[in-house]
């Protein structure tokens, strides 16, 4: 954008130091003038954008393998061959496959470990079913010794020996518990390698995440692909965005939900339609500038991405103020600030004079000046951005 551009072009036209005067050795400068002027009621702001697609994504393999199948279509030529950019994409399709055998392998070994450990948890269930049954036995023995023991019916070896069976199966059932334990935590160790397996097999086809145009092929048949490689690059065009930058003095002007009028160099003889999606919460520090998303529809994929338009606002054309040429108009960029040069006249000699100002929007290459400037003023045009305030200047036609 011109005006953002502006404040980088001019940082250097005040330097360190923007007060003082030409030094009496310093040479005489010169300069251009012009009258300023009313701002014309006729001329609405324009802004430079660029057209970017709804949404882009890189596609890419998650896995490693060659690649053995590319999605085909038929060419203008009549030959069937690889997709090539410009073409139509539909969500879920399948653009490209690597080889399956390598995964299909993983997986039938993943499932085979899987089962096996199924039947382990089995085996193991079982094996508490029966260490259970042992103990409940058990329980019961040593219940009715007990009480023989009470009665002095048995001898002390018979009542340790089934103290000793008692303690021996609860026991076995802690162990077999533990086991049944390990027994799960294997089977869902492998059931989540064979469901990572499934997944990696899966991912041998690489499909359009949603419909759009095919921007970049990288993939080729048979080249071995590393994971994560790029593949083809697809954007949605079914609507575009539309981005350009304005100046904070232009912020006023602009709101989301706001219509906006654009017109596309590609197609001089049509305008577009776009409304406003996001205005910037804070400038771009490289230049100065608030960005502005617009979304513009986009019927039969006529915009493309990287065309360039021109945004007309309707609602800027105003009479409020002057316009000047934007050569004239001077950024200050260590106190933030805008200024025009004028001069003043003293022993015979003109020397410029900084006019604070407060600048509106661009109309083509003129800048609307809302404070600061009257009709009729004269102000420095070319030269201005090399001046400092007291410098000697000599007007010249």
């Amino acid at each position: 954008m011109v005006f953002a551009l502006l404040a980088l072009q001019t940082c250097v036209s005040i330097g360190c130091a923007t007060h003082g005067s030409s030094a009496a050795g310093d040479p005489v400068k010169a300069v251009r003038t012009i009258a300023v002027k009313l701002a014309d009621d006729q001329t609405p702001a324009r802004y430079s954008a660029i057209i970017t697609p709804n949404a882009q994504v890189d596609l890419a393999f998650r896995v490693p393998g060659y690649i053995v199948r590319l999605r085909q279509t038929k060419g203008a030529d009549g030959r069937i061959r690889p997709l090539e950019p410009g073409a139509h994409v539909e969500a879920g399709m399948i653009l490209a496959q690597l080889r399956r055998s390598d995964y299909v392998a993983v997986v039938d070994k993943s499932r085979g470990a899987r089962d096996a450990n199924d039947a382990a948890t089995r085996a193991a269930e079982a094996q508490i079913v029966q260490s259970q049954a042992v103990l409940t036995q058990a329980e019961l023995d040593f219940s009715r010794v007990s009480r023989l023991w009470e009665q002095e019916s048995i001898t002390k070896p018979a009542y340790d020996a089934s103290q000793a069976t008692l303690d021996i199966a609860r026991a076995k059932l802690v162990a077999a518990n533990s086991a049944l334990a390990a027994a799960r935590e294997q089977a869902s160790s492998a059931s989540a390698e064979l469901k990572e397996a499934e997944i990696a097999l899966a991912d041998t086809e690489l499909r359009a995440p949603f419909g759009g145009i095919l921007l970049r092929r990288h993939a080729e048949l048979g080249t071995l692909v590393a994971a994560g490689t790029p593949a083809f690059t697809i954007a949605d065009l079914h609507s575009v965005k539309c981005l350009f930058n304005v100046p904070d003095s232009a912020l006023q002007y602009f709101r989301e939900g706001q219509s906006l009028t654009l017109t596309i160099d590609a197609f001089p003889a049509e305008t577009f339609q776009g409304q406003i999606v996001s205005v910037a919460a804070s400038a771009d520090p490289n230049v100065r500038s608030f960005q502005i998303e617009a979304t513009v529809a986009n019927s039969g994929l006529k915009l493309r991405s990287g065309m360039i338009a021109a945004v007309q606002v309707e609602e800027m054309q105003s009479g409020r103020g002057v316009q000047i040429p934007v050569d004239a108009l001077v950024h200050d960029p260590i106190q933030d600030r805008y200024l025009v040069y004028g001069m003043d006249q003293r022993s015979g000699r003109e020397y410029a004079r900084e006019i604070l100002v407060k600048p509106g929007p661009l109309s083509g290459s003129n800048v609307l000046i809302l404070e600061g400037l009257e009709p009729g003023q004269k102000i420095i045009v070319t030269g201005a951005n090399l001046l400092r305030p007291g410098d000697a200047v000599h007007e010249i036609e």
